[in-house]
C-alpha cells in the first residue's frame, strides 16, 4: 500500500458542501468524494490519502482516507477547461476524517516543513504526489496524534 497527497485549494473550488461531508462522517464514519490525482495513474484501490488545503491560511493537512477506485479519466472538474474539451484523471476517496480549517485545528503547513516530514516537497500544485514510506509513517504519527488531542478537547468540552 502506497500513501499519496491530494491537494485542494479553496480558492479554485471553494466546496460549499464541506460542512455537509463533515456531518456525514460523523455519522456515517465516511464520506465518498471524486478527486483529480493530477497525472498520477498508480494509484491503487486502498492506498492512503491525505488531503493538503492550499492557498488560503490556515493551509495544512484537512482530511484523510483511502482509494476505493483505481485512477479513471473523465471530464475536467473546472467548467472552462471541461468547455474546451480537457479530460482529468480521478479517483474515488472515502473520507474517513475531513476537518474545516476555519473553525477548528489541522496539521499546520508549518508542522510539515519539521523533521522528518521536512523531506517531502509539500507545495506542489499537483494532486497525486507519492508520499515517500518513512515520510508517510511519520505523517499518519503526526496525524494520530493530531486527532487524538481534538477527542481529548471535544471530550472535556462535553464534560463540562
Amino acid at each position: 500500500m502506497s500513501t499519496y497527497l491530494l491537494t485542494w485549494n479553496p480558492s479554485k473550488w471553494p466546496w460549499p458542501e464541506l460542512v455537509d461531508c463533515i456531518q456525514e462522517i460523523q455519522a456515517t464514519g465516511h464520506h465518498l468524494e471524486r478527486w483529480s490525482c493530477g497525472r498520477n495513474h498508480k494509484i491503487l484501490e486502498g492506498d492512503r490519502l491525505f488531503l493538503l488545503r492550499q492557498g488560503l491560511e490556515p493551509r495544512g493537512i484537512v482530511g484523510a482516507g483511502r482509494a476505493v477506485t483505481i485512477v479513471f479519466d473523465d471530464w475536467h472538474w473546472d467548467d472552462a477547461k471541461r468547455a474546451s474539451g480537457q479530460r482529468a484523471l480521478y479517483i474515488d476517496v472515502e473520507f474517513e476524517v475531513l476537518l474545516d480549517a476555519d473553525r477548528e485545528s489541522i496539521l499546520l503547513r508549518e508542522q510539515l516543513n519539521q523533521g522528518v516530514l521536512a523531506q517531502m516537497y509539500w507545495d506542489s500544485q499537483s494532486s497525486g504526489i507519492q508520499i515517500p514510506d518513512r515520510v508517510a509513517e511519520r505523517l499518519e504519527m503526526e496525524w494520530a496524534k493530531l486527532l487524538s488531542e481534538r477527542s481529548q478537547l471535544s471530550g472535556k468540552i462535553r464534560d463540562q
